[in-house]
């Protein structure tokens, strides 16, 4: 049946319409390619866990209104320093090292992130209470092989300005050309391949080439902020970057098969360390390119400290002397702080975790902002300090707070510090109402429950990629609703794109079709349930007001 059409809500949010499954439009051996239509929005459902019992608003007053975007894996589709070809070996559960290692999407990344800031600049207010949108947040992963090139491009996408995401040679050389004859890969030109057999995937002829045109990104129109997630860090988000791998990523050689006789799931475990193994198979000869080479953290600064637009160095101003620090605070907004954590851990891993002195500076920073909060044993102990409401935001969540990995040399703050420690400190300091997040590629809104009673718990929104299906955003808004609690707003954003291709050219085309391939991705795409329940998505938070907000 086919979907019912819904007029144009010309600032993209679902409260009024969502992209949903429609039609299939090809079949596959083990399932059908479908297409993407409009469908009926989504109204905020209400969430007392935090706040149990009956509830009116008396008046709504808005405190903080921001956007937030994450996982946008700015992606050089031709490097030799990745591993598509571990992709085929999908499923088992120990592959979660490496796989997944290849999207059909992936080539139009840079389209699909264009086309949500589209979004995002074409926001003029809030959609619940008309106040203005103050800043844009990115939690992490701007890039994702920690590549130089990838980074600029990233840096390019926010700013603005002329964008190529192309590397190498002129011409295409990566494993959907038909000349490198590879199955396992989608092609967009009529080449027989498993994603058009398997799943009925369609082809879209000179569409790569298409994709590696250059176009002019707008840039954020508003104040943005950003923080690191671990594929701003590590090779693929996980392994360190040993002298053989670098050489092998800016260099003529691209992998293209594991080396004969190689046990993936046997050598798993020395992926971290030494990567450079899993790339000793059969290669094909590629254009070289010194862009490849990856960034450090100090760069990574750099690349904030430079970067047009406000505020000045997108949250580096502050720790530009310290070159190891990439967390930070930002208090633009008078009534509440915002702290940025940086959970990467340097010595491996695709999870995170701090270092006991960010740990020490969390704590630190919580209490400059609370007149009243309990110490570690439990007692209560007040302070001349000026109460703010404070909001968290780093890349990995509470549950993926669980890597405690050391490699010596590379990470300067030790011992690494893990989710429930963490979540132990938060529960002391009342006025922590919200923690927004990304890395799992997931929709998900959990209540963090204090098990002393002490306090009142905080929320934790972790918001999807736009890597994989549902390619969203979230808009957040903080409201007093001046009768003793706090409301945090969350509604979910889709980019400017229609749902269909044929309804747009230029990089809005290239954006609606990545987002059609990420719908029908076997591994990311709906079937997996990033997209979350619908309580994970327009949602009303609620909360009790931690001190008097009049």
């Amino acid at each position: 049946m086919t979907a019912q059409t819904f007029p144009a809500i010309p600032n993209g949010t679902t409260i009024d319409r969502t992209i949903r499954a429609s039609d299939p439009i090809g079949i596959g051996t083990e399932s059908a390619y479908v297409c993407l239509a409009y469908g009926p929005g989504e109204p905020h459902i209400r969430r007392l866990e935090l706040a149990p019992g009956e509830f009116g608003a008396a008046r709504r007053e808005p405190l903080l209104t921001f956007a937030h975007f994450t996982d946008i894996h700015q992606q050089d589709h031709q490097s030799p320093g990745r591993f598509e070809f571990v992709d085929r070996f999908y499923g088992p559960a120990p592959l979660h090292l490496l796989a997944p290692a290849y999207r059909p999407q992936e080539f139009m990344q840079a389209q699909s992130c264009e086309a949500m800031i589209r979004t995002m600049n074409g926001l003029d207010s809030s959609p619940v209470t008309g106040a203005p949108i103050q800043f844009v947040l990115c939690t992490g992963d701007l890039t994702d092989n920690s590549q130089v090139n990838e980074l600029q491009w990233a840096m390019c996408l926010l700013e603005g300005g002329e964008i190529m995401a192309n590397s190498g040679g002129p011409g295409y050389e990566g494993v959907a050309s038909p000349a490198w004859g590879d199955t396992g890969y989608w092609h967009p030109d009529d080449f027989g391949d498993e994603y058009k057999t398997r799943w009925g995937f369609p082809s879209y002829p000179g569409l790569i080439e298409e994709a590696y045109r250059a176009f002019v990104a707008e840039g954020i129109s508003r104040p943005w902020l950003i923080c690191r997630g671990n594929h701003d860090a590590l090779i693929q988000g996980t392994a360190l970057f040993t002298p053989a791998f670098k050489s092998i990523a800016i260099g003529s050689e691209k992998v293209i098969a594991l080396p004969t006789g190689f046990d993936i799931l046997g050598n798993l475990e020395q992926y971290i360390a030494r990567p450079e193994s899993f790339l000793a198979g059969p290669t094909r000869r590629v254009m070289p390119d010194p862009s490849r080479r990856n960034f450090s953290r100090s760069e990574f600064l750099a690349a904030r400290l430079a970067a047009g637009g406000a505020p000045s160095g997108h949250g580096a101003i502050g720790i530009q002397a310290d070159r190891e620090r990439t967390y930070y605070v930002d208090d633009s907004n008078p009534r509440i702080r915002l702290i940025v954590l940086d959970t990467v851990n340097v010595g491996g891993n695709y999870h995170g975790s701090i270092g006991a002195k960010q740990l020490a500076w969390l704590e630190a920073r919580l209490a400059e902002v609370h007149s009243r909060y309990y110490d570690e044993s439990g007692r209560l102990a007040q302070s001349a300090a000026g109460d703010k409401l404070v909001v968290l935001c780093s890349h990995h969540g509470l549950d993926s707070l669980v890597n405690d990995m050391v490699t010596t040399g590379l990470e300067a703050d030790l011992p690494r510090v893990l989710g429930p420690r963490v979540e132990s400190l938060l529960h002391r300091f009342p006025n922590v109402v919200l923690w927004a997040n990304g890395h799992t590629h997931s929709n998900t809104v959990c209540p963090r429950h204090d098990a002393s009673c002490k306090t009142s718990g905080f929320w934790e929104v972790t918001t999807s990629s736009l890597f994989d299906w549902p390619c969203q955003a979230r808009l957040v808004e903080l409201v007093s609703n001046n009768n003793g609690t706090l409301s945090i707003f969350c509604t979910m954003l889709d980019h400017a794109a229609a749902p269909g291709p044929t309804a747009a050219d230029g990089v809005l085309r290239l954006a609606a079709i990545h987002r059609e391939l990420a719908a029908n991705d076997p591994h990311c795409g709906i079937a997996s349930g990033n997209q979350g329940q619908e309580t994970d998505r327009n949602v009303e938070l609620v909360i009790r007001e931690p001190f008097s907000l009049a």
